[in-house]
């Protein structure tokens, strides 16, 4: 057994100038994180240990190792000063502001839930003040109460000026093609609004505490999970304009999705709600370039199209690249293609 000395000798990603000259063209990075203290303090009191359940299987060695990273990332999560320095180094001109996955606290209540992320909204929005021509707000609705969803999704619109929102791939477990979060959607088709959809990882992580598979394999299973569910329980079916970024490159689905094609031909239930085979929904959405390998964000582009895919980063964690317009220069893309990924895509998307 190793000693954490020995596999733990330093803490977190490290930033250096991008290996990749700065692109003649806009680069915004559309997957990066925030976090509101403030919020958090009020929210705490309300958390129980179902409501994030990989925290219950998680062994002490990712939970300490967890805890001492984050205490090297406060100023990264809330500070725009130090944000813009490494966006500097990575050649990035725009990140978009996105809460981080165990602030969603979609568990509150619904007094407590709509007003502590309008705080966070706010404070998305502070940020975006003190830089804006270096970053973009997206909004944290309180999902489980989809009126006052709706509500915050209009005053973020119309009062903060966004032009999108993120939300998990479950709301307190429970799947997004439930009939109760179709007024989110049809709010959010109505006002253009994109939808960031970012997993917390698995609900069901027994088998996942190990290896720190609660986020290596879990991330992506998540969403993989949660856009077949919405594809097959007619989501785009009833909202055809809904516009929907998956990050981490949409997870497994769009490099498997014809198995999911395959059950459609011949299996009725995958029939109920939709009337065309499930890829042709998913050629709707577009991904980000979180994947790590050039050749997946090659597949992405050949297979979705050079406007469905964005770069992306998850900013600050550990589990993104530290340097996305090097990783993007990678992949064998036109200038044309790395255009529309690098930013064109995000500029358009977000209205930028």
């Amino acid at each position: 057994m190793h000693s954490p000395s020995e596999w733990w000798p330093e803490l977190g990603p490290k930033w250096q100038p991008s290996t990749a000259l700065k692109p003649p063209y806009p680069t915004v990075d559309i997957h990066t994180h925030v976090e509101v203290p403030d919020a958090a303090e009020i929210a705490a009191p309300h958390f129980k240990i179902e409501y994030d359940p990989r925290l219950a299987f998680q062994p002490e060695e990712s939970t300490r190792y967890n805890k001492e990273l984050r205490a090297t990332q406060v100023d990264l999560m809330i500070e725009p000063s130090a944000r813009i320095t490494h966006m500097d180094l990575q050649g990035v001109d725009i990140q978009v502001l996105a809460i981080a996955p165990p602030q969603y606290f979609h568990w509150l209540d619904q007094e407590t839930g709509p007003r502590v992320n309008a705080m966070q909204n706010d404070r998305i929005f502070g940020m975006v003040q003190e830089a804006p021509d270096r970053f973009v707000g997206v909004a944290n609705l309180p999902m489980d109460h989809p009126e006052a969803a709706v509500t915050e999704m209009k005053r973020a619109r119309s009062d903060l000026g966004f032009n999108g929102f993120e939300v998990n791939t479950d709301v307190k477990g429970g799947d997004l093609d439930d009939r109760r979060f179709d007024p989110i959607w049809e709010a959010a088709e109505e006002l253009e609004m994109l939808v960031i959809l970012h997993p917390h990882a698995w609900t069901e992580p027994q088998r996942m505490g190990e290896y720190y598979l609660s986020n290596v394999v879990c991330m992506p299973l998540a969403s993989t999970v949660a856009v077949s569910r919405m594809i097959l329980g007619g989501v785009w079916e009833r909202f055809p304009d809904l516009r929907m970024v998956v990050v981490h490159g949409g997870g497994y689905l769009p490099f498997y999705f014809a198995r999911t094609d395959h059950a459609y031909n011949v299996r009725p239930e995958t029939r109920r709600h939709i009337t065309r085979p499930p890829s042709e929904y998913l050629h709707k959405l577009y991904f980000d370039t979180t994947v790590f390998a050039p050749a997946m964000v090659e597949h992405l582009v050949t297979e979705f199209g050079s406007d469905h895919v964005l770069m992306g980063s998850d900013y600050p964690f550990d589990m993104g690249p530290t340097d996305p317009v090097g990783f993007l220069a990678g992949a064998r893309l036109s200038q044309e293609e790395h255009a529309l990924v690098a930013g064109g895509n995000a500029i358009r998307l977000l209205r930028i």
